[in-house]
């Protein structure tokens, strides 16, 4: 396994959560190098610009995932179905 400073380990996780992959979103790989840049950086400035930028495309992510639409979940229509089974519907 790959070994990821803090900040992109908490960058992957937060993309995990919010379900972007790094390999189908360009802005979730982009977050993923901003963070990796920050955990290597050696000077302050560089590593508080990075930040910002990180924070803002964070934000914007998240938007995007709270404007997507829920996905069905299968294991929760198949309790569905079941239930409606039992109590004689179709």
């Amino acid at each position: 396994m790959a070994s990821y400073g803090p900040v992109e380990r908490a960058v992957r996780n937060e993309l995990r959560r919010l379900r972007f992959s790094v390999v189908d979103d360009g802005s979730a790989a982009t977050v993923v190098a901003l963070a990796r840049a920050i955990d290597t950086s050696r000077g302050a400035v560089a590593a508080a610009q990075a930040a910002n930028v990180l924070r803002q495309m964070l934000i914007d992510l998240r938007t995007r995932a709270d404007e997507r639409p829920v996905e069905a979940d299968p294991v929760d229509e198949l309790i569905e179905r079941r239930r409606r089974r039992r109590m004689g519907g179709s």
